[in-house]
């Protein structure tokens, strides 16, 4: 069997136009009758394009689907980074990194694009590779970046950036996210400061220059 070459995000959805209208109608129809059941057909009726002019910009759904992930991960990544963030010292940094994952996951459109890789990779395996490759790999390899820049600074001691980057997200992302994607509403949980303070506050106990990191 062939591989399948991975869609990939579209830098210029912003910037045209009438791919915009496009990629906005895919969104649509795929929010309100799921991948599986969205033809290209429909997304060209919906979009006011001729089927032409879709093939001339998207070759399948997967490049669409990407396309929307591509702008979902560039709109956390502005939540994620500023300048005045960056700026910051670490724990500032990291409590922005937290606070911008947990305020992005607990949106609604986000929440509805992961039913859909959840509910339709079994049948649809390209979208599980499309989201996560266009989407969470991208926003971790930059944290990762951000960890291992600040190690060589000397403001952190983080073995394995990677590892790190996931367990802070994992920290802040875990019970949360599952309470909101099945509608739970527990008065006992923590609120969002909670769990951001504490998990940074966990992430430095372990990676801070003058805690003990783990082995590698």
């Amino acid at each position: 069997m062939a591989t399948q070459t991975l869609a990939q995000p579209r830098e210029d959805v912003a910037a045209n136009p009438k791919v915009q209208q496009i990629v906005e109608a895919a969104r649509r129809l795929f929010m309100a009758d799921g991948y599986g059941a969205t033809s290209m057909d429909a997304i060209a009726r919906d979009a006011g394009v001729s089927k032409a002019t879709l093939y001339a910009h998207f070759t399948n759904k997967a490049e669409l689907f990407a396309a929307i992930i591509g702008g979902e991960c560039q709109r956390f990544a502005h939540l994620l980074w500023s300048p005045e963030a960056e700026s910051g010292d670490v724990r500032s940094v990291l409590l922005q990194l937290a606070r911008a994952k947990v305020q992005f996951t607990r949106s609604p459109e986000p929440r509805a694009i992961y039913r859909i890789v959840v509910g339709e990779s079994g049948r649809f395996p390209e979208l599980g590779r499309v989201f996560y490759e266009n989407g969470p790999r991208r926003v971790l390899e930059r944290v990762a970046g951000y960890l291992r820049d600040a190690t060589a600074k000397g403001l952190l001691n983080v073995p394995h950036p990677r590892l790190a980057a996931e367990q802070l997200f994992g920290m802040v992302h875990g019970a949360d996210h599952l309470r909101r994607l099945l509608g739970v509403d527990d008065p006992n949980a923590p609120d969002v400061d909670q769990i951001v303070d504490s998990a940074v506050d966990v992430f430095l106990d372990a990676y801070g220059p003058a805690g003990r990191a783990p082995n590698g």
